[in-house]
């Protein structure tokens, strides 16, 4: 993950300094990384559309030539030809905000490195000082007294402040289930992760019609990414829980705003291409 986090670290690390507030620069620094992936959000959705739309000339083709695989390959791929469909279009989206992903876990758990970009000696040192085991993760270490007089009595830096309206974003709502607050980031995640589901499997139904096989994987990545969502912040530190909520209620605007207009476009462009 080091290779994900380490220019994420140099973004986040002066947007850090200008505004001094933990929290309000992983909300700027994501949306400013959602903004700067719109193409390829278009480009994704544009090809996920025209696929969804020659579903049913899809299955027309697969019911043709189900005993001759080779053919079935042929005709689908004039099909895709035709009209302009990649089919792993939808995917290098996906790919970029997994390596984003891992950038921040690696930012949010190490942030003495990535943020203050203290070195592995200082670190060292600190944990040293502080008695903490090999393996610790600085996102544990941030909070305590100890840590925060060796960062501005030995390194001459000011300590991280990782309060955001009362809500000490290195603590994980794990083990602290009686802190309501910390209940806040994890439940808006979860939440705007089913409206993503929602809205991506309306989009999906009212493309694809009665094709069974894509309403039942709708209907499974419906259910299990929110369950996942709800895992995942609700064992990582408060501001991965933050980031994951801006980041999915950033991609469901976009979903809104941005579906209506392409598919608007692609039935013109395809319609033409159908008249041809």
């Amino acid at each position: 993950m080091y290779i994900f986090a380490k220019p994420l670290g140099y973004i986040i690390r002066p947007i850090y300094e200008l505004i001094q507030n933990y929290g309000l620069t992983l909300i700027i620094v994501t949306i400013l990384i959602r903004i700067a992936t719109i193409p390829l959000t278009i480009m994704s959705q544009k090809s996920t559309t025209k696929t969804q739309m020659i579903q049913p000339e899809m299955a027309k083709i697969q019911e043709k030539y189900k005993n001759d695989k080779q053919k079935m390959s042929i005709e689908l791929q004039k099909l895709y030809t035709k009209h302009g469909v990649n089919p792993m279009g939808g995917c290098l989206p996906l790919i970029v905000q997994m390596f984003v992903l891992f950038g921040f876990i690696r930012v949010v758990y190490d942030p003495l490195q990535y943020i203050l970009q203290l070195s592995k000696e200082q670190i060292a040192h600190i944990m040293e000082s502080v008695g903490a085991r090999v393996g610790t993760y600085q996102v544990t270490l941030c909070g305590m007294d100890k840590v925060k007089e060796i960062i501005i009595n030995e390194f001459g830096k000011t300590p991280i402040n990782f309060d955001f309206f009362g809500i000490d974003l290195t603590q994980m709502l794990k083990g602290n289930v009686g802190d309501w607050r910390l209940w806040i980031f994890p439940v808006l995640a979860t939440l705007a992760t089913v409206g993503s589901s929602l809205l991506s499997k309306k989009q999906m139904a009212a493309t694809q019609g009665s094709n069974q096989q894509a309403a039942s994987m709708g209907n499974s990545m419906m259910m299990i990414m929110p369950v996942m969502t709800a895992y995942f912040t609700y064992i990582m530190p408060a501001g991965m829980s933050l980031y994951w909520f801006v980041s999915t209620a950033f991609q469901l605007i976009q979903q809104t705003v941005i579906n209506d207009l392409i598919k608007k476009s692609i039935e013109k462009e395809m319609a033409l291409k159908g008249n041809k």
